[in-house]
Parts: C-alpha cells; structure tokens; sequence
C-alpha cells in the first residue's frame, strides 16, 4: 500500500470515525479526494494533514495497516527507522514516516529536531567511524534531500501561501560548507510560514550573499555550517547587508557553535527555535 494514497476505510480508522461520515465529509468538500475509475474514493495524505490542521482534529485511531515504522511517536525507533531508511535510499518510506507523524500532531520543526537530525547524526558518525562508505553516505543525504523536498506539503498551512506582510527569507550554507540538508529543512519550513524563500544553499559565497540579502530586503537570513569553523567573516557580511534592509541573521550548525560569532547573528539550537524566530522576523517589513 502506498502511504500517500488511503482508502475511505483508512481514513476512517486513522480520524477515529465512521466511513459515512468520512464519505459526508468528502463530499461536502471539507476533505479532498479523488476517483479511481471504478468510482471509489481516494485521499491524499497531504489532504488528510490539511483537513486535521484546519479543523485541529486529533488523529486518535492508529495509522493504517502497512504504514510505516517509527510513524506512531517519537523517540528511538522513530530515529532508527528513519535511518535504515535513509541508508536504503528510500525518500518515499522517509516521506511515509514525516506524513504519519505529522498526522499525529507533530510539527514538521519537531520532526526535523526529534527524528531527522538525529538520525543524520549517527550516519555522520558512521560514516566518520569508516562503519560507511562516502557512496553509501551520499545515497542517504540524497534520500533525506527529496524527502524534504516532498515533504514541503506536509509542513503547510491550509490555505496559507506566501504572505506578502512576512517578505523575504534566505537561507544558505556557508562558503566552504558541503552539507546542506539543514539548509534545506530550514527553507522548508520558513516557506511554510509564509515567507518568500531564496535558497541559494551549498557553498555560497560571502560577498554574493551579502549582495543577495541587499537586492531582495531579507527580513531573515538563515546559515548553517557543520564543518567549517571559519566562519566569523562570513557572517559579518551578512550581518552588515542584513542591518541595511532592516533584517535579522539566525545561524546553526555544529560549526556555528564553535566559531567567534558577531553578537547580532544569533545562534540557534533547533529548528524549533527557528520556527519561533520566524514568527517574529514575520511581523517586521523590510525598510523601503
């Protein structure tokens, strides 16, 4: 079974509720579903998550059958299902699991914080250890790229594009910096949020981003590094460009916690952290 695609019976079973009211719901436009050709309805999982956001319904009844491991709660098997799946290079067992939890009432940010970035850190380990090849490395961060990038539904409001009262965001990996997948869950979430997001990402180089920041009036600019330490230059730039547009600078990444900051970028800990960063940058508009 495909966990993208559930049955009205499945859908039932998963909001505690009957098929008819399931089906009354459907056709009243509250959830969203499709046809097969045989004239039975079929539900997007990124429709069930709009419907449970919106009416801020509690998924009560247990996932599907054939739902994926680790997709009921968080905590270790959730981490280590996401890993043997990421080393499968499995992206649609990844998005399963994201979709399954987020059905369950976590935020996407506490996905990213509880079960991904864990679950990346022990491949890193590994793979530092020589427990890894770089090839197997690779097919991993690549699982876990197009599972964020499939992913970006799941962290959306209903209803709730960018916003033009929240500007401009940009996110990037700094120069030097060959891991970008923190980058990427950060331009996911803050496009979630509202913000119009350019993603320049790996290996950006200070100056262009310094540009960059200037022409769009970035109200937030968001940079990660996890190896290079050297990294106090960069920010500066960024910092000056960002105090012109009237922005604010976020950085995180094991680098970032070992490295001489200039005091207006602020480190953070988590993506949950950066969700509630977001908020207030959202309320500011850059200076015209």
């Amino acid at each position: 079974m495909k966990m993208d695609v559930l049955s009205t019976r499945q859908v039932a079973t998963l909001l505690g509720v009957g098929e008819a009211t399931v089906k009354r719901w459907a056709d009243a436009g509250e959830i969203e579903c499709f046809r097969t050709p045989g004239g039975h309805r079929k539900f997007r999982l990124r429709d069930v998550t709009a419907f449970v956001q919106k009416r801020q319904y509690q998924a009560a009844g247990p996932l599907p059958t054939g739902g994926p491991l680790g997709a009921t709660g968080l905590g270790e098997e959730a981490v280590r299902t996401f890993e043997e799946a990421s080393l499968r290079g499995d992206a649609p067992a990844l998005v399963g699991q994201l979709a399954g939890l987020r059905l369950r009432g976590h935020s996407l940010a506490e996905l990213f914080d509880e079960v991904a970035a864990p679950a990346l850190h022990r491949i890193g380990e590994k793979w530092a250890q020589a427990k890894l090849s770089v090839a197997e490395e690779h097919v991993a961060a690549q699982a876990v790229i197009d599972a964020v990038a499939r992913s970006q539904p799941l962290a959306e409001r209903p209803g709730e594009p960018v916003r033009p009262d929240r500007g401009t965001a940009i996110v990037a990996a700094v120069a030097g910096e060959l891991h970008d997948i923190a980058a990427r869950m950060a331009a996911c979430l803050l496009r979630a949020h509202g913000f119009e997001v350019l993603a320049p990402l790996a290996q950006t180089p200070a100056r262009d981003l310094a540009d960059l920041i200037l022409r769009s009036r970035a109200v937030l600019v968001a940079l990660s590094s996890t190896i290079n330490p050297e990294v106090a230059e960069q920010v500066g730039m960024s910092v000056a460009a960002a105090q012109q547009t009237g922005g604010r600078v976020v950085v995180g990444g094991e680098a970032m916690r070992k490295a001489r900051l200039p005091e207006e970028a602020k480190l953070l800990r988590s993506f949950r952290e950066l969700e509630s960063e977001s908020h207030d940058a959202g309320r500011k508009r850059p200076r015209s």
